[in-house]
């Protein structure tokens, strides 16, 4: 699949990537990878001249001498953040205090490490993984940082095996070749990569190189790069790491372009959340609200513009929220997405106007399985619809027991709904709009001040970055 934004380029091949990189006698350093073979050496040593650019490569598969190495990690885990972090920190400083004396002075230093759980034979297990690099960007610098968390998405074994091979020499390569443009760095990560291979879920970047921008803008262009399907935010506007996000968490999923965020959505979101807490005997700590934005929607309207969805990004934040940006355009996907995560009960809270999308069969036009293939998705497990009511101009209240589908759908919505998969909110009828939330740039546009009532003070704050 291209970019969603612009085509690429040819790209070098693996192999002559890794090639690159032993050719220049002033790269030294060191591989360490646990979980799914030394496919990331294997490449440099393939490509010949890896005595020039590899100082060591070591696999610690045994969790006594990972731990002996790198120490245990308090989450009893292997697969971490934290334990990636300790290697990069533990390899990197033996290359500079072992051979930075004896090298030529100019030399630049990098360790590369991963450490992943890929496919095993008769575990059903996420297959995903953690890997980075910490590499000086000119000699005798503090060193630089590059992490990524991924998943793995062949179905065996070896292929992923070679998908985390392609993606650690891209990551090395661009390490050195793109640091005068992350952008690029970024769109290099998953070349000679066939598409659905490797998500890129969190990228995170550190040191003297690096500008707080890379860290602020370089997650969307995940997905607006088509390098990963989605990515999540924490509170603070940082990128999130999905897997510890959702850990033992019943994600509440509010989407919309939040063009603006208003009074309503926030209605929404608590009356969703007060809904679920009822149905499933649940506490708040349990439930994670995440709001998400498709980039496909800004994509079509806009030609290349997602200038302000950062801005989104901040605005959701600051309202304690989690953003959420992805490019699924349709509901089922994000219910197959969650799947993929293990996650076995989500809820989606949205307006009831939203079922006639859902139950529309020509939504799903050419999806084999048309649109019984698609409810089972959203449906999968304990998966709820949360139904907030509409109001509509004439006055009237449209509610899930007044909702009117096709005669061909009505079986299979009263199936939901009487099994409890679709739920009513009831909110008083003060808490509804007559209007579409997007008729508030129209009152923005004609100077009328009365849209201020019909949003938060965050977004009467932030109104200035936010294209209405």
């Amino acid at each position: 699949m291209k970019d969603l934004l612009h085509p690429r380029k040819p790209s070098a091949t693996t192999l002559q990537k890794a090639l690159d990189i032993n050719l220049n006698p002033l790269q030294y350093g060191s591989i360490v990878e646990i979980g799914a073979g030394q496919e990331v050496a294997r490449n440099f040593f393939q490509a010949g001249g890896a005595s020039g650019t590899i100082a060591q490569t070591s696999s610690a598969y045994d969790m006594r001498f990972s731990d002996a190495i790198y120490g245990p990690d308090e989450t009893g885990r292997y697969v971490t953040r934290q334990r990636l972090q300790r290697m990069l920190e533990r390899e990197y400083d033996l290359v500079v205090e072992r051979v930075s004396d004896e090298r030529n002075p100019d030399s630049c230093y990098f360790a590369f490490a991963d450490t992943v759980s890929a496919k095993r034979y008769g575990v059903d297990g996420e297959c995903h993984g953690w890997l980075g690099i910490r590499f000086q960007h000119k000699p005798n610098a503090a060193p630089s940082q590059v992490v990524l968390h991924v998943l793995m998405l062949d179905t065996s074994n070896q292929g992923q095996q070679t998908a985390l091979g392609t993606l650690g020499v891209n990551l090395i390569h661009s390490a050195f070749k793109h640091l005068d443009n992350v952008d690029e760095l970024v769109d290099s990560l998953t070349e000679n990569l066939g598409w659905g291979r490797i998500d890129i879920d969190y990228i995170h970047f550190d040191g003297p190189c690096f500008n707080f921008g890379a860290n602020r803008d370089m997650p969307i262009k995940l997905v607006t790069g088509s390098q990963g399907p989605v990515v999540m935010f924490e509170t603070d506007g940082s990128c999130a790491i999905p897997g510890d996000l959702l850990y033992k968490k019943i994600p509440l999923i509010l989407r919309g372009t939040f063009r603006p965020f208003t009074n309503v959505h926030i209605n929404m979101v608590e009356y969703g959340r007060k809904a679920l807490k009822a149905e499933l005997g649940v506490d708040d700590d349990d439930i994670v609200v995440l709001c998400e934005m498709n980039v496909a929607r800004y994509l079509y309207e806009d030609e290349d513009d997602v200038s302000d969805l950062r801005a989104r990004v901040d605005m959701i934040a600051e309202m304690g929220y989690h953003p959420m940006v992805t490019s699924h355009l349709r509901f089922f996907r994000l219910g197959e997405y969650f799947l993929k995560h293990k996650q076995r009960r989500i809820a989606f809270v949205l307006s009831v106007a939203d079922l006639d999308t859902i139950f529309d069969e020509e939504y799903y036009g050419g999806l084999s399985g048309g649109i019984l293939h698609a409810i089972s998705r959203i449906f999968a497990s304990d998966s709820k619809l949360l139904t907030y009511p509409l109001l509509t101009a004439d006055g009237d209240v449209r509610t899930v027991d007044n909702h009117v589908v096709s005669p061909e759908q009505q079986h299979l919505f009263k199936h939901l709904v009487y099994n409890r998969r679709i739920l009513p909110l009831d909110p008083p009828r003060e808490k509804l709009v007559p209007f579409n939330p997007d008729n508030i740039g129209s009152l923005i546009a004609r100077g009328e001040e009365r849209w201020r009532d019909l949003v938060p003070e965050v977004v009467q704050r932030r109104i200035g970055e936010l294209k209405i």
